[in-house]
């Protein structure tokens, strides 16, 4: 029986021994590793062309296939593999990956040209021809990629596929900042979106709807945090009972906005222009606290006693740096009458409160 096992094994060496080392060491891949770190940057090329750059990271254990499948497709036994791909897939708008229009029928292309080139380029599909006028700003666009490799087994076809799973999905672009604007001041809230001057709480708004003190406060906290690089931290303990929102909390600590009363705020409640003025007026004191604020130079409204007496300064003010225009001669500061509060005479619209923060930061340095 010992002799038996002993024959076994020394014909098992023997036949280990007549096989390739290659087939000993290495076995045919069954799965790879994902890409990671997938990154994007929106740049030009030497036409002015607006395109993706993609860049991601590569496992080592794909490096290390891929240099073995360069150097010999066939070198897992009784099968043959082409070098490795990437496959990036890309998405916009409200299409699914890989769908909508598009310039490319395949986004695609060999590992070893990845590593060499660095990158990859994704030229998005707009009628644009110049980097200035391609409205990214406006949009979203994804990126994803995996590794894939083609093999098949010798003599037979290369129809077989090995993917790896996906890398981190990443965006650039921000979603629309505005779901519906007035012709007059879509230019101002483009500024508004590529200055970081809109805050959460609108994006996505109906922009010609008036704003309220929440919103506004959430506005003039950040026109102040961007032109300062200060955050500022919330009042503590909170001295309102109608709200918790911390933006608010900050803006009042700062000395931005007031309470309606001892306890509370009224978030919902429409701002009025001369509201408005105050508040922007503030925020620049914080920002500019040295400078002159005079109001000589300030132009005259043909409704200037209607304006409050503890407003007047900061309305006239505001006018003179051309923040609030006003219209035909008149700055509506607020409802005087019955059937203007009814009619919403005053009130701050959404697109006007951001055209404001706007004027205001150009016209910082001027202040300074």
């Amino acid at each position: 029986m010992k002799n038996k096992i002993l024959v076994f094994f020394l014909s098992l060496l023997l036949i280990i021994g007549l096989l390739p080392l290659r087939a000993i060491a290495d076995s045919a891949p069954t799965t790879l590793e994902a890409p990671t770190n997938l990154r994007a940057e929106l740049k030009e090329d030497s036409d002015g062309m607006p395109y993706f750059e993609l860049t991601l990271d590569v496992p080592k254990s794909v490096k290390d296939l891929n240099e073995k499948l360069l150097e010999d497709s066939n070198y897992f036994e009784g099968k043959i593999f082409e070098e490795v791909e990437v496959h990036f897939e890309y998405k916009y708008a409200d299409y699914d990956w890989n769908e909508g229009l598009s310039h490319y029928w395949n986004t695609s292309m060999y590992l070893a040209d990845l590593l060499e080139d660095g990158h990859y380029e994704y030229y998005p599909f707009d009628s644009s021809t110049k980097f200035e006028d391609i409205d990214i700003k406006s949009e979203v666009y994804s990126f994803r990629a995996r590794f894939f490799v083609l093999w098949g087994y010798e003599g037979g076809w290369m129809n077989e596929r090995i993917y790896s799973d996906y890398s981190n999905i990443v965006t650039i672009g921000n979603p629309a900042y505005w779901s519906t604007a007035s012709d007059w001041a879509t230019p101002e809230l483009k500024k508004a979106g590529e200055e970081g001057l809109i805050p959460e709480i609108l994006k996505g708004a109906d922009m010609t709807k008036p704003i309220t003190r929440e919103e506004f406060a959430e506005v003039a906290l950040l026109m102040y945090q961007k032109a300062s690089g200060i955050t500022g931290t919330p009042a503590a303990p909170n001295p309102f009972t109608d709200t918790q929102n911390p933006q608010i909390l900050k803006a009042y600590q700062l000395g931005i906005v007031k309470g309606t009363s001892a306890t509370t705020f009224a978030p919902k409640t429409l701002i009025n222009r001369e509201q408005v003025a105050a508040m922007l007026v503030r925020t620049i004191k914080l920002i500019a606290p040295n400078a002159d604020y005079s109001t000589a130079g300030a132009p005259t409204f043909t409704d200037q006693a209607d304006i409050s007496g503890w407003a007047l300064n900061d309305c006239l003010y505001i006018a003179k740096l051309g923040i609030i225009k006003g219209s035909d001669g008149k700055f509506m500061p607020r409802a005087v009458t019955q059937a203007q509060a009814a009619a919403g005479y005053a009130n701050t619209s959404r697109e006007q409160a951001l055209a404001m923060s706007v004027r205001t930061v150009e016209r910082i340095n001027e202040v300074k």
